[in-house]
């Protein structure tokens, strides 16, 4: 068990700076982290690399944070949506005992703010009453993160956390209250959780529990000590020697552009088969944000399928589209260039 640190925020915020582009993944303008620190600690979390001791070892307890939160938040446009998924689960054990995720809920829901929440535990359904009623007043989507269905190998790669099966009945349950929920395939590991059978039993898992999007990154690998973390894993899961993700990663933090391009195009290859949606879809947050926010999402959206299908020249229209106008240009000159001009004039007509 954990050590529990009862504190107060010694941050000047408790919010992040707001993003400078729309996160495609997870809806956000800005972030939250409830906790500091994390008693599920899964290994391979880039979390681990903003501390010198074990991100598991002790979860500091912000006693004040709803409140910063309430007041910070005067300052923040109600279309903004605030993504709880940094450093930390919300639902870690701590939960039980302090009640600050539900607190922080309890503020969003007072001033209708849109909000994503990111969490393996199952614990959340006991504020399913609360986000039933946040999303119908304005916006809440529930996600869990799910590298695999397989229990045996989950639990080589993440001990702690409950059992895949156990995340998807949670997300199943509150899609029938009404709330979009989502998966997260984070991360994508070479010669873990990428073969063609793993990817597809987790998709068709996904597409049974009723899931309304799923979206996808890779292995992060910052530093060395993340590294031998890795290196630890892949010790646990079989044996592997150590050139294999010499040649992914070719000494970079993040893998191959070939590699990433190619497990793009595999995936939303099974999305499309599968009739499943690989990132939110529009209608989960349409007309639920800021006008700027969903008209930067949708091309976004739209710019990722763009470059899985070879379209790169059309990617980066989308992209330069999407980041001017979430910094409020809302008649960029080259709109016309993009054929869902339309959809976004639409949509910026709202303001």
């Amino acid at each position: 068990m954990a050590n529990y640190l009862r504190d107060f925020v010694s941050k000047a915020s408790v919010l992040s700076a707001r993003r400078p582009t729309i996160n495609e993944f997870f809806l956000s303008a800005y972030t939250l982290s409830i906790y500091t620190g994390c008693e599920i600690g899964c290994p391979y979390c880039d979390s681990w690399i903003f501390g010198d001791r074990p991100l598991n070892e002790t979860v500091h307890i912000p006693l004040d944070l709803p409140q910063r939160l309430d007041a910070e938040l005067e300052a923040v446009n109600p279309g903004d949506l605030i993504a709880i998924t940094a450093l930390s689960d919300p639902y870690q054990a701590a939960e039980q005992t302090y009640r600050i995720t539900r607190q922080t809920l309890q503020v969003l829901a007072k001033r209708k703010q849109p909000c994503l929440l990111l969490t393996k535990s199952a614990s959340v359904m006991e504020d399913a009453d609360l986000l039933q009623r946040m999303n119908q007043d304005g916006l809440a989507i529930i996600m869990t993160t799910l590298l695999t269905m397989d229990p045996h190998l989950a639990e080589k790669l993440e001990g702690k956390a409950p059992p895949p099966a156990m995340r998807l009945e949670m997300l199943t349950a509150l899609k029938r209250l009404g709330v979009p929920v989502g998966v997260a395939l984070l991360p994508i590991m070479p010669y873990v959780n990428d073969t063609q059978s793993a990817l597809r039993t987790t998709l068709r898992a996904c597409v049974a529990a009723g899931v309304d999007f799923v979206i996808w990154d890779y292995l992060h690998i910052p530093n060395e000590r993340h590294r031998s973390r890795v290196n630890e894993i892949l010790a646990r899961v079989s044996t592997f020697p150590h050139s294999y993700y010499r040649d992914i990663y070719h000494g970079q933090a993040t893998v191959s552009a070939s590699y990433r391009h190619d497990r793009d195009v595999e995936l939303q290859i099974y999305c499309d088969g599968l009739n499943l949606e690989s990132r939110a879809p529009h209608r989960i947050y349409a007309g639920k944000l800021r006008a700027t926010n969903e008209a930067a999402l949708l091309l976004r959206h739209s710019a990722f399928r763009d470059r899985v299908h070879g379209r790169e020249q059309v990617a980066n229209i989308h992209r330069r589209l999407a980041e001017q106008i979430y910094a409020g240009d809302t008649q960029p000159a080259n709109l016309r260039e993009s054929s869902l001009a339309p959809a976004i004039r639409a949509i910026l007509n709202r303001q």
